[in-house]
């Protein structure tokens, strides 16, 4: 039986990872940094284990028969490419046969420094020597939805161009995806551009109101103005690289296209409006 371990388990991708995997004939092993992650994990049903990025000899210990290592690097860290060489060389060092990234949609845009941050890391992974695949997601639907789901009636200001064109993906796709390229062979060496249907915050915060019963409207806002997301709101430069972002989406939106996940999938990704219509109760 094949052994999966999962860098990263307690953030919301990891969280639909883990159940992803947990459906399959594989052994999951937990990976998370903090005491916080790990309590969060305690109804995940599979073992978790307390090791940080920063610590290489802890993570050789948990990777240590694994035939994958998935990693999902936390949101926004400011060394995020050291922390991915830190496990790529674990995972070899335990010899692991399969690394698998967790990067981003559009890495390489010189206006974001987070992407860039990734952009390094997708570098080193690719001069490692397991046997790698690099993900790249666009934008989470369920992010859209936790901003919105309880938002009063009325005007919902968003911080970039209500109408910007954005690729928006269904964690549940993103899992199942990222559940079949760690456990199938076929993967190996392949970059994967994981954009889900386009949309616009227009739509989708329209979207949210319909499935919640009440009346919301996206206004445009300020990239500057706009409440930051908990992983930037402490962290000088999260903050900043968060501003960059919107600021990005205000000019170019955030497209991508869904061909390469329809393949993977073998079906039609699913959209905005059939995530709310699931995860909306």
């Amino acid at each position: 039986m094949k052994h999966i371990v999962v860098v990263g388990a307690s953030g919301i991708a990891g969280r639909h990872l883990l159940r992803e995997l947990c459906t399959r004939d594989v052994e999951v092993v937990a990976i998370s940094h903090s005491v916080e992650g790990e309590a969060a994990l305690q109804t995940a049903g599979v073992p978790v284990v307390r090791a940080g990025l920063d610590d290489i000899s802890a993570l050789r210990s948990a990777f240590s028969g694994a035939h994958a290592v998935y990693a999902i690097p936390p949101a926004l860290h400011p060394r995020e490419d050291e922390l991915i060489v830190n496990a790529v060389r674990a995972a070899a060092e335990a010899g692991a046969r399969r690394f698998v990234y967790h990067s981003v949609l559009h890495p390489c845009t010189p206006t974001l420094r987070n992407h860039l941050r990734k952009a390094r890391a997708e570098a080193a992974v690719r001069e490692s020597s397991p046997a790698w695949t690099i993900l790249q997601p666009s934008l989470y639907a369920q992010v859209v939805l936790a901003m919105f789901a309880d938002a009063a009636p009325g005007a919902a200001r968003v911080p970039f161009d209500r109408d910007a064109k954005l690729a928006v993906l269904d964690l549940a796709d993103l899992a199942e995806v990222g559940a079949r390229v760690a456990t199938e062979d076929g993967h190996e060496y392949a970059t994967y551009e994981l954009a889900g249907p386009l949309t616009t915050m227009a739509q989708m915060v329209a979207a949210v109101g319909a499935r919640r019963g009440v009346r919301l409207r996206a206004e445009s806002g300020s990239p500057l103005a706009a409440p930051l997301p908990p992983a930037a709101r402490h962290h000088p430069m999260a903050g900043a690289d968060m501003i960059s972002t919107f600021a990005h989406y205000d000019t170019h939106g955030f497209p991508g296209n869904p061909r390469v996940l329809t393949l993977l999938l073998g079906r039609e990704p699913a959209t905005f409006d059939q995530v709310a219509a699931r995860d909306l109760r």
